[in-house]
């Protein structure tokens, strides 16, 4: 079942609203409907949610500028998420994309405050001061993403700053730095002068949000010459589609892996996990695996990056990739395996 609802296309790019993200807008209207919130501030809401899509579309039509695949755009409760194929470490490339949402918000903003001076006056009062507040939420929202710390874009914009200056890892590092100590001052000013656990919680978010990036980067530069070829497994154990599941069962203890490619005739056909075998019931066990097969592959190259195939692996939520040259099966590689080169370059790193 998925996760998310596809709501429209731009420039190429489907934007889908989460499933929770829709129990929330109908909570809100719900919360209208007896009266414990105004319509006025559901709208301000909704609307509030239209600019976060906005301001991610910028992001993502500026990173396709620069050749960066978009794959999607999701609306959580939390706000929007542009899942890019890759951020560029070019630092200009970065400007521009980083700074691209907050740019949105404030033009926004502009505009909508010209409109409210040019109809104060004419317009009733409820209306004047509805469109002031929607300005307000785009200046807040547009200065929130230019604070100098990870995940906001303001930290994306602080690294390629310094990477000018320095190595890209080095800003990275520094970079988080700056957004941790801020997290901490937001976190003491929350906790102890205005008694606010809100700010206490966006502090969170920050800190955890600049740890993540450059663990990520750290990832990104271990692993940034290292191929598919270097570290899949080249025989590889195959299924074929009228291999029954209890047979497939007996292999996978066997083998101790937890997932096999399916080939028919030599062609990949799909892919079954230990997971899907698991979720049938011993008396339906003597079916084939064509029946619970993921026939839908998503898979690698000998020469792709391994930092590209782990963000497949962890974009699509899966445990690894059939490797094809040619059309043809020449191994498999899985994020346990990518998991132990990365501790082995670790180890090695921190040696030198």
């Amino acid at each position: 079942m998925r996760s998310s609802l596809k709501l429209i296309t731009v420039f190429g790019i489907p934007i889908e609203l989460h499933v929770s993200f829709l129990f929330l807008i109908l909570f809100i209207y719900a919360m209208v409907f007896l009266n414990f919130i105004q319509l006025q501030l559901a709208v301000l809401i909704t609307l509030l949610f239209v600019t976060v899509v906005i301001h991610e579309l910028s992001h993502s039509y500026v990173a396709q500028r620069y050749g960066v695949a978009i794959e999607r755009i999701i609306l959580l409760p939390i706000g929007g998420v542009s899942q890019m194929e890759k951020v560029p470490k070019n630092p200009v490339q970065e400007l521009w994309i980083s700074i691209a949402g907050p740019v949105t918000n404030f033009v926004i903003a502009a505009v909508f405050y010209l409109i409210l001076v040019a109809v104060q006056g004419i317009i009733p009062l409820v209306y004047s001061a509805f469109i002031y507040d929607f300005v307000l939420v785009n200046v807040v929202l547009g200065g929130f993403n230019m604070l100098p710390a990870f995940p906001m874009d303001g930290g994306r914009i602080l690294r390629s700053i310094l990477a000018n200056r320095m190595n890209y890892l080095r800003a990275t590092k520094l970079s988080a730095s700056i957004g941790k100590q801020l997290a901490i001052i937001m976190a003491i000013v929350g906790l102890l002068i205005l008694f606010n656990p809100f700010l206490v919680l966006v502090a969170l978010f920050i800190y955890i949000g600049a740890d993540q990036e450059y663990k990520s980067t750290v990832i990104s530069s271990l692993l940034e010459d290292v191929f598919v070829k270097d570290i899949m497994t080249k025989e590889v154990k195959i299924f074929h589609p009228y291999t029954t599941i209890d047979d497939a069962l007996k292999t996978m203890y066997q083998k101790r892996h937890m997932g096999y490619p399916v080939l028919d005739e030599g062609k990949l056909v799909g892919i079954v996990t230990f997971h899907d075998i698991s979720q049938i019931p011993d008396t339906k066990r003597n079916i084939n695996i064509k029946e619970i097969m993921t026939e839908k592959v998503i898979t690698s190259t000998p020469n792709e990056g391994v930092v590209d195939a782990l963000n497949k692996i962890t974009v699509n939520n899966i445990g690894r990739l059939p490797v094809m040259e040619d059309e043809k099966l020449v191994g498999i590689i899985s994020k346990t395996d990518i998991m132990r080169v990365l501790e082995i370059l670790s180890q090695k790193n921190q040696k030198m």
